[in-house]
């Protein structure tokens, strides 16, 4: 099962889920595609999280990767190993417009995917994302 797609800071409309993103407008503001996680997502909390653009069997683009989780000792006053891996919230990870220019002119599936310490790889529903320079 997918987890939920990303709330991006830019419109996305539809059903299925789609969206265009400005290079020049997100340039201009200096800002970044930012894809916000669900905290309902399940994802490896002792894994990696990140954005990718394409087959999520063979991304076209993988962005900068994030820890999915923190670990969180059993006590306050417990030894450091003792503990496990909590899922971290309100988790965003972003593409840069340098990153996303190369795709210009192109629509393609936009997701988070997950990684967990043997490999394991779990994705989320895609965004349909077109990559225009302007308006």
């Amino acid at each position: 099962m997918a987890n939920p797609a990303p709330t991006l800071n830019i419109d996305v409309t539809g059903s299925p889920p789609r969206a265009t993103v400005k290079l020049a407008e997100l340039a201009q503001l200096g800002e970044t595609l930012r894809l916000g996680i669900s905290n309902n997502a399940q994802l490896y909390p002792e894994g990696r999280v990140y954005p990718i653009l394409g087959n999520p069997e063979d991304p076209e683009l993988k962005g900068a990767d994030i820890a999915a989780g923190v670990w969180v000792l059993s006590s306050p006053d417990a030894e450091p190993e003792d503990g496990e891996y909590q899922q971290r919230k309100e988790l965003v990870v972003e593409l840069s417009v340098d990153a996303l220019r190369r795709f210009l002119g192109r629509t393609l599936p936009l997701r988070y995917q997950g990684t967990g310490e043997s490999s394991l790889t779990t994705d989320s529903d895609p965004i349909e994302l077109t990559i225009i320079d302007s308006a």
